[in-house]
């Protein structure tokens, strides 16, 4: 069974909550200890930004201005979807166009994982029905840094 991905980033926020993170804890740490827990911190670092970009996407989305008063920003009294992520908690650096930039490289990611998908669905096609014709799918331009 999955668990769903809101309980995954609850549970780790208490986690990192309830650890010593102090300076005198990373103090007392070996050199290779020192090493290690900043490479895991790096580490870490880039999944949540990967997560959190995905998430700005995803709620961007949820807002998208063609839903009109039914979209997610608006129904919560936000102008954009900017705006919302930003009053959520940030957009990777405070300002709109961080935010704005935090949501891009969430869609770019989200399309091309989208591009992927549909890749893997068409080869399977391909495997099941051998006399077919091949299936080319799109995939955008940027999904390598999507991809990334």
């Amino acid at each position: 069974m999955t668990t769903p991905i809101e309980v995954v980033f609850v549970d780790l926020a208490g986690a990192l909550a309830r650890s010593d993170t102090s300076a005198k804890a990373f103090a007392e740490l070996s050199d290779d200890g020192s090493e290690s827990t900043h490479r895991a911190i790096a580490r870490h670092l880039r999944e949540v930004t990967a997560a959190y970009a995905l998430s700005a996407a995803n709620m961007a989305n949820r807002s998208d201005w063609t839903l009109g008063r039914e979209g997610l920003s608006r129904k919560k009294g936000y102008n954009s979807p900017e705006d919302y992520v930003q009053a959520l908690g940030g957009g990777g650096g405070g300002t709109k166009a961080d935010t704005r930039r935090l949501i891009e490289a969430g869609t770019m990611a989200t399309e091309a994982e989208a591009a992927r998908d549909r890749q893997e669905q068409a080869d399977v096609l391909a495997l099941e029905h051998p006399e077919a014709p091949p299936v080319e799918v799109h995939r955008p331009w940027f999904a390598p840094l999507g991809d990334a």
